[in-house]
């Protein structure tokens, strides 16, 4: 059995995604003992929670303020000389690797292989390689990189590239995709020759008056059935609830769930931004992508992977530019959608996780 501690952070759900993904798909070999921890969580959970809230606030609130963090992250040496403020993580996670001794360690966030390293310079016999699984796709912030792991994962050919051209050593660049559940590997997608109906599965933002008015101008289309996920945000899901737009034929309401394999696999396209993990996860899903609202940073190059797969487009703006992208992609024969589906059905790679796993289980240990 090989110990792979899996590093992760409640930062936007592509971290957690991808390690929870990788915790199953090592777990079903039957040849691994996983860990995973949350080193923010651990150690200092009171600013973890100030600092989750913090972040949803920028994603959805002030874009600018987080375009302002992710350009001073990009900086080289910036993050580095705050690394003293990291004191507590560093300790938590000297402490986990004398508790658990992996012969492994997998990270989904950029901050652990340079708290790894410090540790490594400053005992002896902390000797386990780390690779690092990055969750954004083309437009990769630098921090990623800056500190070598002894692997990178990434989900394309194209990151690679990216990485060996900013100077990463191509050995240590490995393009297996991104790690999704394995259920996407047993979830059918919606067939072309399906619909109408159109379903369209929508994660909406949280400002609740721009959500309202996309809602009603998406109901307005003809042949459109719509299912709206509202995740853990209760007002929104309230707002809604009592709009009187949720009727239960064409629009049905749903909160957190755990059910997004399936949903992706049943719709026809996704609405909602373009985080790392749901816009992975659509690619595995073959369900075409529109994006409804931007979050500046790496998203920006999530959003360049659809435009460049031709799986989707982006659609955000005034309510009715929403509106307008899905009627064009619908229309008549549904032509782009067709198209948007057989690029995704090229793209796909469900069983990524799996594949990553073995990559792993057979990643020689620390000289």
């Amino acid at each position: 059995m090989k110990r792979v501690l899996i590093l992760t952070a409640g930062f936007g759900e592509g971290h957690n995604t991808a390690a929870r993904a990788m915790q199953e798909a090592l777990e079903a070999t039957g040849q691994a003992e996983v860990r995973v921890a949350d080193l923010y969580a651990a150690a200092v959970p009171g600013m973890n929670a100030t600092i989750k809230v913090g972040y949803s606030f920028a994603i959805n609130r002030a874009p600018w303020l987080w375009r302002q963090i992710f350009l001073w992250l990009d900086r080289p040496g910036w993050m580095e000389k705050t690394m003293w403020a990291a004191n507590p993580l560093r300790d938590e996670l000297d402490r986990t690797l004398q508790d658990y001794r992996p012969d492994l360690i997998l990270s989904t966030y950029p901050l652990y292989p340079y708290l790894y390293r410090d540790i490594q310079r400053r005992r002896l016999g902390v000797r386990a390689p780390i690779v690092t699984i990055i969750t954004d796709s083309v437009g990769v912030n630098t921090a990623w990189h800056r500190c070598l792991s002894d692997a990178f994962v990434v989900a394309d050919p194209e990151t690679a590239d990216l990485l060996r051209s900013r100077g990463v050593p191509s050995p240590l660049i490995h393009a297996l995709g991104f790690p999704v559940a394995r259920a996407f590997a047993v979830n059918p997608p919606a067939p072309l020759a399906d619909g109408p109906p159109w379903r369209l599965l929508f994660m909406p933002s949280t400002k609740l008056d721009l959500t309202l008015r996309q809602v009603r101008s998406l109901l307005a289309l003809p042949g459109i059935a719509l299912t709206i996920v509202t995740g853990r945000h209760a007002r929104l899901h309230d707002a809604l609830r009592a709009s009187g737009l949720v009727d239960g034929e064409r629009c049905h309401l749903l909160g957190w769930t755990s059910e997004m394999p399936r949903l992706l696999g049943a719709h026809h396209a996704f609405i909602g931004k373009a985080g790392g993990a749901i816009v992975q996860e659509a690619i595995a899903a073959q369900c075409p992508f529109l994006v409804s609202h931007l979050v500046p940073g790496q998203e920006e190059g999530n959003i360049a992977l659809l435009e460049r797969l031709g799986a989707g487009i982006p659609a955000f703006g005034r309510p009715g530019q929403l509106a307008d992208a899905v009627h064009s992609a619908f229309a008549g024969d549904a032509a782009p959608w067709r198209a948007w589906k057989a690029a995704l059905a090229r793209a796909s790679r469900p069983d990524a996780a799996d594949h990553i796993a073995r990559f792993l289980l057979d990643f020689p240990a620390a000289k």
